[in-house]
């Protein structure tokens, strides 16, 4: 659009200005020595002198439009001279804008020269030219601006989507510049592009066919930005690769994988392959079974069990609404309690945090109510029939009105008891951070 304001003000001012050399030429001759009249290599040495004054207006006004538009971008974007990046930026962007602006400012004044027909058509040809590559270069200097600034716009918002579509945006508005600046400078070339379409357009077939994986790779990226099968930082497992999305490109995705490579996906198996998306899940799900001695009498147990429960309720990273905690199997060594639980971690770090935690408390809540772990064990047991009869005294069937509620009463409180002082009960942890090494906290890796 500039160029094409450009190319209108230069076409118009030679007729404008028909009259002009004439009126200019009476005044240099009135008011100026006659020494500025004489020729020198085909021109008088006042057009010489007229020429460097125009080459220097235009310098000037370079310098000038450099310096309100710096000023203006600072006064927009609020630049801090720490950000580093966004200040050399703003020192590249207005180059190209002043050149252009001074290119502007030689078209208006050559004409008022009264050069010859056959150098003013070279000049402004060259000029033109100079305008139209300072143009091309202001695109790629305010691509870069712009995309800055979506950036900066995207890293404030929770979606992941636009910290996806800003490389694609960058990309996509320098291959728009590209495409105009070429057609404009053909413009100021005076080369006619159809006859060169046309000429294109019969190797047409030949160049789809070279460019079939190139095409399926750019509908894959759209694909993926219109779908969202993930987002940037998601853990996925696509094609059999497992790992972290780092970015989405128009021709490939790159997965770092947890041993710390990087893994380039060609955008068109995104199309067919399924993608396993782990940072999509609401829960992380946690089954285990906990052995208890069989010699562990039945009150004891539903308090152990309702114990659990009472952990899972007042723990800070459980899910509330769903869990399963029963007196499940009769193992060969152990009689096995059912834990099962859904974490609300972020994270996965997070989650280990929070099982540890919580298997620590299932530890204590064993030695409050006086319950052995199982292990596998053999008991080799040596009888007298004739003693059989008086042997040790059996766990009885029979058991008092309200049994259960009492007992289970009894885990809630031993729970209470023992989990009253826990930070965790007044304040929510926050999720993990790996400090280092000797944090004891662990690295990026797929969970278990």
């Amino acid at each position: 659009m500039m160029h094409m304001m450009f190319l209108q003000i230069s076409r118009l001012i030679p007729c404008s200005v028909v009259q002009t050399p004439n009126a200019l030429d009476a005044w240099v001759t009135d008011n100026l020595s006659g020494w500025f009249g004489t020729d020198f290599l085909g021109m008088e040495w006042w057009r010489w002198v007229a020429i460097a004054i125009v080459i220097a207006i235009g310098f000037a006004v370079d310098i000038i439009v450099r310096f309100i538009l710096r000023s203006i971008l600072r006064s927009i974007t609020h630049a801090d001279k720490h950000d580093v990046e966004l200040v050399q930026i703003l020192k590249r962007v207005p180059r190209p804008a002043g050149g252009a602006a001074g290119g502007v400012m030689w078209l208006i004044l050559m004409p008022l020269i009264g050069l010859p027909e056959g150098v003013l058509f070279y000049l402004q040809s060259a000029v033109h030219i100079y305008i139209t590559l300072a143009c091309i270069w202001f695109g790629f200097r305010g691509t870069d601006l712009i995309a800055w600034v979506a950036h900066q716009k995207a890293q404030k918002t929770k979606n992941k989507l636009d910290d996806l579509l800003v490389p694609l945006l960058r990309k996509t508005l320098k291959a728009v510049v590209i495409v105009f600046g070429v057609v404009y400078l053909a413009d100021s070339m005076q080369i006619q592009l159809a006859p060169i379409i046309a000429g294109l357009g019969i190797g047409g077939l030949g160049f789809a066919f070279a460019a079939k994986d190139t095409i399926e790779n750019f509908f894959g990226s759209i694909t993926v930005i219109l779908d969202k099968p993930f987002e940037i930082g998601d853990w996925v497992i696509v094609d059999g690769v497992e790992g972290t999305v780092v970015s989405v490109g128009m021709r490939s995705t790159r997965i770092r994988t947890f041993y710390d490579t990087v893994v380039t996906i060609p955008n068109s198996i995104l199309v067919t392959s399924k993608c396993n998306n782990y940072s999509k899940r609401r829960y992380r799900r946690w089954k285990q079974m906990v052995g208890i001695g069989y010699s562990t009498p039945p009150e004891k147990i539903a308090a152990f069990c309702e114990g659990i429960r009472e952990l899972l309720r007042v723990h800070p990273y459980t899910r509330k609404d769903y869990y399963q905690v029963w007196l499940n199997t009769f193992d060969d060594s152990s009689l096995g309690i059912l834990v099962y639980v859904f974490w609300t971690a972020p994270d996965w770090q997070t989650e280990l945090r929070e099982r540890h935690r919580f298997m620590l408390d299932i530890i204590r809540l064993a030695g409050e109510l006086k319950i052995e772990f199982a292990f596998p064990t053999r008991t080799l047991y040596m009888r007298k029939e004739d003693e059989w009869q008086n042997g040790p005294e059996k766990i009885s069937a029979m058991r008092p009105d309200g049994w259960m509620e009492s007992a289970e009463d009894q885990g809630r409180n031993v729970v209470e008891e023992f989990t009253s002082d826990d930070d965790w009960r007044k304040n929510l942890p926050p999720p993990y951070t790996f400090t280092g090494a000797r944090d004891g906290g662990a690295g990026e890796g797929g969970e278990g």
